[in-house]
This record gives structure tokens, sequence and C-alpha cells, in this order.
């Protein structure tokens, strides 16, 4: 079959036919897919508003507790640390303290201002301006709350970093010199 006959058959099987409901049809359906999605938008839209203001009534909530219970004075009952267990804690922070101090102390006394200072001792020292300021922090907390163990674990891991921190300042002290 060459392509004149192949055009030729193509033609003869061809068929037209009437169809006037075709195009409104089309027509129709493409405004109903349209109004469609305007609704899905504007369902979408009070979907979200109706997520946020939940989330921010549940903050505004949540808030006002936490107000309430910072501003509640503590009672023995709701303390998690007694009388007795806040004078032991309060006894070891004060020896625990006093032995960072004289560590402090020895630091101050092998601290000489007219040797330069290698990069790492200004960090170190540079670093124990932060954590005091941290300890400085977390005891103004602590008066507000004395019988916080959470406060009194933080405070505890300050001073642990503190005493870290005044050990590496000697060791590099005593190899600088």
């Amino acid at each position: 079959m060459t392509a004149d006959e192949l055009s030729a058959a193509a033609k003869a099987m061809r068929r037209d036919w009437d169809s006037p409901g075709l195009w409104p049809a089309i027509e129709r359906r493409i405004r109903e897919d349209e109004r469609a999605r305007r609704r899905y938008s504007w369902t979408s839209l009070a979907a979200a508003a109706v997520v946020i203001l939940s989330v921010a009534a549940s903050l505004v909530l949540l808030g006002n507790r936490l107000l309430h219970e910072r501003a509640a004075p503590v009672t023995g009952a709701s303390r998690l640390l007694s009388d007795e267990g806040l004078s032991d804690v309060e006894r070891a922070e004060a020896q625990y303290i006093a032995a960072i101090e004289a560590l402090a102390a020895k630091v101050a006394r092998t601290d000489d201002l007219t040797r330069p200072t290698s990069l790492l001792l200004a960090n170190l020292r540079e670093r124990l301006v932060v954590i005091d300021a941290a300890i400085a922090d977390c005891r103004a907390e602590i008066e507000r709350n004395r019988f916080n163990t959470h406060l009194r674990r933080q405070l505890l891991s300050i001073y642990q970093e503190k005493r870290r921190t005044l050990e590496q300042i000697l060791d590099e002290e005593q190899h600088a010199s």
C-alpha cells in the first residue's frame, strides 16, 4: 500500500457527527472545577485560622498558668527539697565554693601581668567572666526559689565548669613558664 492509497483509506474512514452538548459540557465542568477550587481555598484558610487561634489560646493559657505557678508561694508540700536537705545542700555548696575560690586565688597569684598571655589563656579568662555571670544569674533565681533542686543542679554544673576552666588556666600557665 502506497502513501496515496493510505491517505485515501483514512479519508474514507473519517466520520463527522454533531455533538451540540460537548462544548457546553466542557465549559460547565471547568466552572465547577473553579468553584470547587475557590471553596477549597476558603476551607483551607478557615482551617488554618482555627489552628492558629487554637495554638495562640493554648499559649496564652499556658503562659498564665506558668505566671501563677511562679507567683505562688512555695509551701512545704509543694517543695522538692526539705529544710534538712536544703541545709545539707547549702553546706556542701559552701564547701565547694570555698574550694573553687581557693583555686581561683591560686590562679590569681600565678597570673603574671608582665608576661604576654597566649590566646588560649585569654579565651579561658573570658570564659571565666561568662561563667561568673551565669553563676550570678543562677544564684538570683535560687534566691527566688531556694527549694528548687533543678536550679541547684544547674548551679553545680556551672561551678564544675568553673573548676575545670580554672584548672585549665593553671595547666596552661605552668606550661607557659
